[in-house]
């Protein structure tokens, strides 16, 4: 290789390192580089040996490049991640606070690009447990409308409609909805005589309901957005509410209303038809927590919960030796559960039963990759998770 080529190398390494933006090295590249005009001058002997070295320095270099850009694209991803769980706002327009991810979900597919739309409950917060600070419920005070899922599920909301005093900027998702109440740790304490897990009901409907008291009787089962058919009705709950606040954008929003309507019809009927295939006797999961009352109602399934309605509650030695029992009579391989890491009484649970465990999302607990997928997503993942615990 002679002076020229070698230094026309030393150069392209130097504005390679300098794109990956490793700019130390690059300098000491650069300086390698520039230095090698002047070794050729000298004796063979040393010309020799400090090219080999300068070779050897800008190989190492080339070598590095993969490294960086490895650096690069983690940078970047995480960069991506962080811009993901930001909101935007724009000032201009009003502004909507739904308390956890599927109410801003649901809200989102119908206001659209129209309204801001904030999630006062982030996807690592427990929504059961989940208390309003004094800054959040400040931030809110200047809020257009907060959408609520409702049926007690966020003990919050009455204290923040105190703090507003206008009930007219909040918005009842489960109005209208046909509530189901729990019996305690799924009815394993209340069984009568004669009944088992088999031929006892887990719910029970609450009738009369007092819905403009904003009052929730006791024991109702709050994850009313797990049934599909109810999501439909409350995107017809939120349509005419936000028609009323912006009448301007109504036409938009009956758009939008009218899309989301028959994505979820779709998702309804695939639910229908995929469970139709499943014989009435092995129509039974377990979950960690009873989170899927509305879901199987909608389609005749059969749900027994490790634990009740709140996944911080704990069976009994007694109550999980019925369910083991129940998992080794209907030769159930699969304990569900819901987020990253299973609890430790489904785990116990899978491992005295051989069964194994696997995930049904109850959208409380997300990661931003499952808040990309959305509701119809996750449902659609719960679905496949049923039928492989059935097959």
């Amino acid at each position: 290789m002679n002076r020229d080529n070698f230094f026309i190398f030393c150069e392209a390494c130097r504005i390679l390192l300098h794109i990956m933006k490793m700019k130390i090295v690059c300098n000491y590249a650069y300086v390698f580089a520039t230095y090698s005009k002047g070794i050729y001058d000298r004796e063979d002997t040393l010309k020799k040996k400090t090219c080999s070295i300068l070779a050897a320095v800008c190989m190492a270099c080339l070598l590095a490049l993969p490294l960086a850009a490895c650096k690069a694209h983690k940078d970047n991803a995480a960069t991506d991640a962080k811009e993901a769980s930001v909101e935007e706002f724009d000032p201009s327009k009003k502004t909507i606070y739904a308390t956890f991810f599927p109410v801003a979900d649901l809200t989102k597919r119908i206001v659209g690009d129209k309204m801001n739309v904030k999630t006062i409950i982030k996807p690592n917060q427990e929504p059961h447990s989940f208390e309003l600070g004094a800054k959040d419920m400040a931030e809110i005070q200047a809020a257009d409308l907060v959408v609520y899922n409702g049926a007690g599920m966020e003990s919050f909301i009455p204290d923040l409609r105190a703090s507003i005093g206008d009930d007219s900027k909040f918005l009842d998702l489960s109005q209208g909805l046909e509530l189901l109440q729990h019996k305690s740790a799924q009815g394993l304490s209340d069984l009568a005589d004669g009944e088992t897990l088999d031929s006892a009901p887990d719910v029970e409907v609450v009738k009369d309901a007092d819905k403009h008291s904003g009052e929730t009787p006791a024991g109702v089962n709050p994850h009313t957005w797990l049934s599909i058919k109810n999501a439909m009705t409350s995107l017809d709950t939120i349509f005419k509410k936000v028609s009323v606040m912006d009448p301007e954008n109504a036409e938009y929003y009956k758009k939008n209303y009218a899309k989301a309507l028959l994505e979820f019809q779709a998702l309804d009927k695939k639910f229908e038809t995929t469970l139709a295939n499943v014989p009435e006797d092995r129509r039974y999961f377990v979950a960690s927590h009873a989170a899927f009352n509305y879901l199987a109602r909608d389609y005749k399934l059969k749900q027994v919960a490790v634990t009740g309605i709140s996944p911080e509650d704990e069976p009994t030695a007694a109550q999980l030796s019925t369910i083991a029992d129940f998992v080794h009579k209907h030769h159930i391989t699969t304990i569900f559960f819901e987020g990253a890491a299973t609890p430790k009484v489904a785990n116990t649970l899978a491992e005295n039963t051989g069964a194994h465990t696997s995930t049904l999302y109850t959208m409380e607990n997300l990661s931003e990759d499952d808040i990309k997928t959305g509701y119809i997503g996750l449902m659609e993942k719960n679905l496949d998770a049923l039928m492989e615990s059935f097959n």
